[in-house]
Protein backbone atom coordinates (compact mmCIF):
# COMPACT_ATOMS: atom_id res chain seq x y z
CA UNK A 1 0.00 0.00 0.00
CA UNK A 2 2.73 2.41 0.94
CA UNK A 3 6.39 2.74 -0.32
CA UNK A 4 7.52 3.91 3.25
CA UNK A 5 6.96 6.77 5.99
CA UNK A 6 7.10 9.58 3.60
CA UNK A 7 5.00 7.77 1.26
CA UNK A 8 2.18 7.09 3.85
CA UNK A 9 2.46 10.28 5.12
CA UNK A 10 1.95 11.76 1.45
CA UNK A 11 -1.19 9.59 0.12
CA UNK A 12 -2.63 10.28 3.66
CA UNK A 13 -2.70 14.17 3.09
CA UNK A 14 -3.99 13.86 -0.40
CA UNK A 15 -6.97 11.74 0.32
CA UNK A 16 -7.78 13.17 3.98
CA UNK A 17 -5.58 15.98 4.34
CA UNK A 18 -3.52 17.03 7.18
CA UNK A 19 -5.73 15.90 9.75
CA UNK A 20 -5.83 12.83 8.44
CA UNK A 21 -2.24 12.18 9.87
CA UNK A 22 -4.26 12.58 13.20
CA UNK A 23 -7.03 9.62 12.59
CA UNK A 24 -7.02 7.31 15.83
CA UNK A 25 -5.40 10.06 18.29
CA UNK A 26 -8.69 10.30 20.12
CA UNK A 27 -8.58 7.08 22.10
CA UNK A 28 -4.59 7.35 22.70
CA UNK A 29 -5.28 11.02 23.70
CA UNK A 30 -8.09 10.25 26.44
CA UNK A 31 -6.39 6.72 27.39
CA UNK A 32 -2.44 7.78 27.48
CA UNK A 33 -3.30 9.99 30.70
CA UNK A 34 -4.15 7.34 33.07
CA UNK A 35 -2.54 4.48 31.23
CA UNK A 36 1.36 6.27 31.82
CA UNK A 37 -0.50 7.00 35.45
CA UNK A 38 -1.33 3.43 36.40
CA UNK A 39 2.53 2.54 34.80
CA UNK A 40 4.43 4.80 37.42
CA UNK A 41 1.86 4.19 40.11
CA UNK A 42 2.33 0.19 39.64
CA UNK A 43 6.24 0.18 39.28
CA UNK A 44 6.51 2.29 42.53
CA UNK A 45 3.87 0.12 44.24
CA UNK A 46 5.72 -2.78 42.81
CA UNK A 47 8.89 -1.43 43.94
CA UNK A 48 7.87 -0.79 47.27
CA UNK A 49 6.97 -4.82 48.15
CA UNK A 50 10.12 -6.07 47.05
CA UNK A 51 12.08 -3.73 48.89
CA UNK A 52 10.00 -5.04 52.02
CA UNK A 53 10.59 -8.44 50.87
CA UNK A 54 13.90 -8.21 50.51
CA UNK A 55 14.77 -5.88 53.27
CA UNK A 56 15.84 -3.37 51.11
CA UNK A 57 14.72 -0.44 53.45
CA UNK A 58 15.76 2.26 55.22
CA UNK A 59 18.09 5.24 54.68
CA UNK A 60 21.07 2.72 53.12
CA UNK A 61 18.81 0.97 50.73
CA UNK A 62 20.42 -0.10 47.85
CA UNK A 63 19.25 0.57 44.40
CA UNK A 64 17.06 -2.15 43.12
CA UNK A 65 19.13 -5.04 40.60
CA UNK A 66 18.14 -5.40 37.40
CA UNK A 67 15.86 -8.44 38.26
CA UNK A 68 13.89 -7.03 40.21
CA UNK A 69 13.72 -3.67 37.97
CA UNK A 70 12.14 -6.53 35.37
CA UNK A 71 9.71 -7.68 37.83
CA UNK A 72 8.54 -4.46 38.79
CA UNK A 73 8.12 -3.39 35.28
CA UNK A 74 6.62 -6.51 34.13
CA UNK A 75 3.92 -5.90 36.41
CA UNK A 76 3.19 -2.35 34.81
CA UNK A 77 2.63 -3.72 31.68
CA UNK A 78 -0.20 -6.10 33.00
CA UNK A 79 -2.01 -3.41 34.95
CA UNK A 80 -1.87 -0.83 32.11
CA UNK A 81 -3.02 -3.19 29.49
CA UNK A 82 -6.58 -3.43 30.94
CA UNK A 83 -6.47 0.46 29.80
CA UNK A 84 -4.15 0.25 26.89
CA UNK A 85 -6.21 -2.48 24.80
CA UNK A 86 -9.71 -1.08 24.19
CA UNK A 87 -7.57 2.47 23.56
CA UNK A 88 -5.56 0.73 20.78
CA UNK A 89 -8.25 -1.15 19.24
CA UNK A 90 -10.17 2.09 18.72
CA UNK A 91 -7.08 3.54 16.76
CA UNK A 92 -6.47 0.90 14.62
CA UNK A 93 -9.87 0.18 13.71
CA UNK A 94 -10.14 4.23 13.21
CA UNK A 95 -6.91 4.36 10.75
CA UNK A 96 -8.15 1.19 8.54
CA UNK A 97 -11.52 2.14 8.68
CA UNK A 98 -11.50 4.28 5.40
CA UNK A 99 -9.88 1.23 3.41
CA UNK A 100 -12.69 -0.61 4.30
CA UNK A 101 -15.83 2.30 3.20
CA UNK A 102 -16.69 2.41 7.22
CA UNK A 103 -17.40 6.07 9.38
CA UNK A 104 -13.91 6.87 10.46
CA UNK A 105 -14.88 8.99 13.33
CA UNK A 106 -14.31 8.45 16.91
CA UNK A 107 -17.67 7.07 17.34
CA UNK A 108 -18.06 5.51 14.70
CA UNK A 109 -15.54 3.08 15.40
CA UNK A 110 -16.82 2.95 19.37
CA UNK A 111 -20.30 2.21 17.58
CA UNK A 112 -19.29 -0.46 15.01
CA UNK A 113 -17.45 -2.77 18.48
CA UNK A 114 -20.46 -2.04 19.96
CA UNK A 115 -22.46 -3.20 17.45
CA UNK A 116 -20.22 -6.12 16.58
CA UNK A 117 -19.92 -7.78 20.78
CA UNK A 118 -20.50 -5.38 22.86
CA UNK A 119 -18.36 -4.58 25.86
CA UNK A 120 -16.25 -7.67 25.04
CA UNK A 121 -15.57 -6.79 22.07
CA UNK A 122 -13.30 -3.48 22.94
CA UNK A 123 -11.10 -6.08 24.58
CA UNK A 124 -10.34 -7.86 21.27
CA UNK A 125 -6.43 -8.19 20.53
CA UNK A 126 -6.08 -8.07 24.56
CA UNK A 127 -3.85 -11.10 24.68
CA UNK A 128 -1.94 -10.04 22.32
CA UNK A 129 -1.40 -6.45 23.40
CA UNK A 130 -0.18 -8.13 26.94
CA UNK A 131 2.55 -9.92 24.66
CA UNK A 132 3.69 -6.86 23.66
CA UNK A 133 3.33 -4.77 26.89
CA UNK A 134 4.88 -6.70 29.21
CA UNK A 135 8.61 -7.36 27.48
CA UNK A 136 7.98 -3.88 26.66
CA UNK A 137 7.43 -2.17 29.63
CA UNK A 138 10.35 -4.29 30.47
CA UNK A 139 12.85 -2.86 28.35
CA UNK A 140 11.15 0.51 28.95
CA UNK A 141 11.61 0.49 32.69
CA UNK A 142 14.61 -1.46 32.20
CA UNK A 143 16.59 1.08 30.19
CA UNK A 144 15.69 3.73 32.10
CA UNK A 145 16.40 2.67 35.51
CA UNK A 146 19.66 1.63 34.31
CA UNK A 147 20.50 4.42 32.71
CA UNK A 148 19.38 6.39 35.59
CA UNK A 149 22.30 4.69 37.49
CA UNK A 150 24.65 4.91 35.27
CA UNK A 151 24.46 8.82 35.52
CA UNK A 152 22.91 9.85 38.48
CA UNK A 153 24.77 9.99 41.39
CA UNK A 154 21.33 9.37 43.31
CA UNK A 155 18.88 7.86 40.87
CA UNK A 156 15.89 9.01 42.91
CA UNK A 157 16.43 12.57 42.04
CA UNK A 158 17.55 12.98 38.98
CA UNK A 159 18.30 16.37 37.33
CA UNK A 160 16.16 17.93 34.06
CA UNK A 161 19.24 16.37 31.70
CA UNK A 162 19.34 13.27 33.40
CA UNK A 163 16.05 12.10 33.45
CA UNK A 164 15.58 13.60 29.56
CA UNK A 165 18.41 11.49 28.82
CA UNK A 166 17.21 8.17 30.61
CA UNK A 167 13.62 9.08 29.32
CA UNK A 168 14.90 8.60 25.55
CA UNK A 169 16.79 5.14 26.04
CA UNK A 170 13.93 3.72 27.65
CA UNK A 171 11.67 4.72 24.45
CA UNK A 172 14.37 3.25 22.63
CA UNK A 173 14.54 0.19 24.73
CA UNK A 174 10.83 -0.43 24.63
CA UNK A 175 10.57 0.27 20.73
CA UNK A 176 13.13 -1.69 19.76
CA UNK A 177 11.66 -4.49 22.28
CA UNK A 178 8.20 -4.44 21.22
CA UNK A 179 7.57 -2.97 17.77
CA UNK A 180 7.49 -6.61 16.15
CA UNK A 181 4.96 -7.28 18.84
CA UNK A 182 3.08 -4.72 17.72
CA UNK A 183 2.66 -5.60 14.59
CA UNK A 184 1.61 -8.40 15.10
CA UNK A 185 -1.15 -6.49 18.03
CA UNK A 186 -2.06 -4.45 15.04
CA UNK A 187 -2.79 -7.04 12.26
CA UNK A 188 -5.17 -9.05 14.97
CA UNK A 189 -6.92 -5.62 16.18
CA UNK A 190 -7.53 -4.68 12.54
CA UNK A 191 -8.91 -8.38 11.54
CA UNK A 192 -12.56 -7.88 11.91
CA UNK A 193 -13.24 -11.78 11.66
CA UNK A 194 -12.28 -12.02 15.34
CA UNK A 195 -10.90 -15.27 14.87
CA UNK A 196 -6.91 -14.14 14.42
CA UNK A 197 -4.18 -16.58 16.66
CA UNK A 198 -0.78 -14.60 17.86
CA UNK A 199 0.62 -17.87 15.90
CA UNK A 200 -1.14 -17.64 12.88
CA UNK A 201 -0.82 -13.81 12.68
CA UNK A 202 2.73 -13.99 12.78
CA UNK A 203 3.30 -16.39 10.48
CA UNK A 204 1.07 -14.41 8.15
CA UNK A 205 3.56 -11.59 8.30
CA UNK A 206 6.45 -13.43 7.81
CA UNK A 207 5.21 -14.86 4.69
CA UNK A 208 4.60 -11.33 3.23
CA UNK A 209 7.92 -10.17 3.80
CA UNK A 210 9.95 -12.38 6.05
CA UNK A 211 11.85 -11.12 9.15
CA UNK A 212 11.49 -6.72 8.17
CA UNK A 213 7.71 -7.28 8.00
CA UNK A 214 7.73 -6.83 11.21
CA UNK A 215 10.09 -3.84 11.65
CA UNK A 216 7.75 -1.59 8.84
CA UNK A 217 7.40 1.93 10.34
CA UNK A 218 10.73 1.13 11.89
CA UNK A 219 12.68 4.75 11.25
CA UNK A 220 9.49 6.97 12.33
CA UNK A 221 9.06 4.91 15.50
CA UNK A 222 12.30 5.55 16.97
CA UNK A 223 12.55 8.78 15.81
CA UNK A 224 9.55 9.42 17.69
CA UNK A 225 10.92 7.17 20.36
CA UNK A 226 13.41 9.22 22.22
CA UNK A 227 12.25 12.56 22.36
CA UNK A 228 8.72 11.92 23.19
CA UNK A 229 9.78 9.73 26.42
CA UNK A 230 12.67 11.82 27.24
CA UNK A 231 9.40 14.33 27.61
CA UNK A 232 7.34 11.67 29.27
CA UNK A 233 10.18 10.33 32.29
CA UNK A 234 11.18 13.98 32.35
CA UNK A 235 7.75 15.52 33.41
CA UNK A 236 6.68 12.55 35.80
CA UNK A 237 10.45 12.98 37.76
CA UNK A 238 9.40 17.02 37.63
CA UNK A 239 5.86 16.24 39.04
CA UNK A 240 7.07 14.09 41.58
CA UNK A 241 9.33 16.52 43.05
CA UNK A 242 6.67 18.81 43.18
CA UNK A 243 3.88 16.61 44.59
CA UNK A 244 6.48 15.85 47.38
CA UNK A 245 7.26 19.17 48.38
CA UNK A 246 3.55 19.81 48.79
CA UNK A 247 2.91 16.48 50.48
Amino acid sequence: MYAGALDCAKKTIQKEGVFGLYKGVIGPFWSMGPVFALYFVSFDQAEIAIRKMTGNTGPNKRNLTFPEILVCSGFTGVVGTSVCAPAELLKVRQQTALARGLDSSFMGAVKSLWAEGGVTKFYTGVGATLVRDVPGSMAWFGAYEMAKQSVCKDPKNPTIGQALFSGGCGGLGMWLTALPLDCVKTKIQANRTGNASWLGTARQIASEGGIGAFYRGFVPIILRAFPANAACFACKEMAQKGLDKLF
